[in-house]
């Protein structure tokens, strides 16, 4: 018999409440797919604007592209409430500079998305609710796949409750006790057959980084127009024995994950100029969120597999997206692209119609920087003689290219 009163027994106690509210505390909330409730439990009693800077509900798909800045590859999914965390995150961050500034360590963004119950839905549909939380050094998710036979309006009350425990957590106030609404199932509700029990439980990832790696989201951007020289990068080497000083290689990707082409292409860049590669990683995207700390631990973990490689230097986290800036921070070197990358290098659109091609031929050529280009099979290069200049095209016959992507990795992994 299901219980119908577990869900009403979580209650979300007004002095908890006001205890977030005298914490330092400032957040904005993004919210989707349900426990949006949780926005109004904030505010109905007072106060809310010590703690809440903004609270959104992108609960169309068309809603939740544009607050992305992205299509998701999944609308609910613990990826999904990163970036939504993330996004909320950056805009805390504006928010709270501009009504006087708030600690960092204080203003964070909780991105929350859910799939509830619904009418006439199908057979075996999973309820489930997803909340992440972005700090200034850390990012952490929570996930519950909710296997009992409950009421929409008891989901709705779970998922602001997790919700609130995500805020209160981090605000040093005590959680609300969510094992009343959390059941045990029998094994034919928990789907292992019969004569066993498992009980619902909240999974929790949680990842930190040093306050160098936090302060690179805080910084402001790089623009074409302006120098990055003064622009934060964090140098990551895996074997400090062999690091070298001077960077002379750069591989720039989003490298999730790094996988056999990328290795390759390393290699016998490597090989070519006799000087290790360094992996350049910026936490900031041109047409998509900031990459959060969890998401950076695992790209991380893909490119340490291959420390003891004759071909790694090291890993540079930076904040700078577009190969202008890049230039900026790595004069001299040369970087390795594919070709698919090489086609909008010199593109003025690119960069936001903010320089010409002139210009940034110009730039290049200032900061002596070249590019060994690799050829996809499925990529078509429209090559302008003018920047052979500063090019090296890698013929196929050096390169197999067998179609590997991360993107086609991380879709067969997230399906198993």
């Amino acid at each position: 018999m299901v219980n119908k009163l577990a869900a009403n027994k979580i209650n979300l106690p007004v002095e908890r409440i006001f205890q977030v509210h005298k914490s330092p505390c400032k957040v904005v909330l993004a919210i989707t797919g349900g426990g949006a409730e949780i926005i109004g439990e904030l505010l109905r009693h007072g106060s809310g604007s010590a703690t809440v800077l903004d609270a959104v509900v992108p609960y169309s798909t068309d809603a939740m592209d544009r607050f992305l800045g992205r299509k998701p590859e999944k609308y609910c999914s613990e990826k999904t409430a990163r970036l939504m965390a993330m996004v909320a995150y950056q805009r805390a961050l504006e928010l709270s500079k501009s009504s006087g500034g708030t600690a960092a360590q204080d203003v964070i963004g909780i991105g929350a998305t859910c799939k509830l119950r619904a009418a006439n839905e199908r057979e075996e549909r999973k309820h489930e609710v997803h909340v992440a939380i972005q700090a200034a050094r850390e990012t952490e998710v929570c996930t519950l796949e909710l296997a009992a036979d409950r009421t929409r309006e008891e989901e709705e009350k779970i998922a602001a409750t997790l919700i609130f425990n995500v805020l209160s957590r981090h605000c040093g106030v005590q959680e609300i006790d969510l094992s009343n609404g959390i059941r045990i199932l029998d094994g034919i509700e928990a789907g292992i057959g019969t004569g066993e029990e498992e009980r619902e439980k909240v999974i929790e990832k949680y990842t930190s980084v040093s306050g160098v790696v936090g302060d690179l989201l805080k910084q402001q951007s790089c623009t074409p127009e302006s120098s990055c020289k003064t622009a934060g990068m964090v140098r990551i080497n895996f074997d400090e024995a062999k690091a070298p000083k001077e960077i002379k290689l750069v591989f720039s990707g989003s490298f999730d994950p790094c996988h056999k082409n990328h290795v390759f292409m390393a290699e016998c860049a490597s090989k070519k100029y006799n000087a290790p590669v360094h992996f350049e990683i910026s936490l900031t995207n041109v047409d998509k969120p900031p990459i959060d700390f969890i998401s950076l631990s695992q790209r991380l973990d893909s490119l340490r597999k291959y420390k003891d490689e004759a071909f790694m230097g090291g890993v540079c986290l930076t904040r700078a997206p577009l190969f202008l800036q890049k230039a900026d921070l790595f004069p001299n070197s040369t970087f390795i692209i594919g070709a698919d990358t090489f086609n909008r290098l010199f593109d003025a659109k690119y960069y936001d119609g903010t320089v010409d091609t002139p210009a940034i031929l110009r730039s290049f050529k200032e900061k002596n920087v070249r590019f060994m280009v690799f050829r996809r099979k499925s990529v078509e290069m429209s090559v302008n003689p003018e920047v052979l200049e500063f090019c090296e095209i890698i013929p196929m016959d050096e390169y197999e290219d067998d179609g590997t992507s991360s993107r086609e990795i991380r879709r067969k992994r997230e399906n198993k």
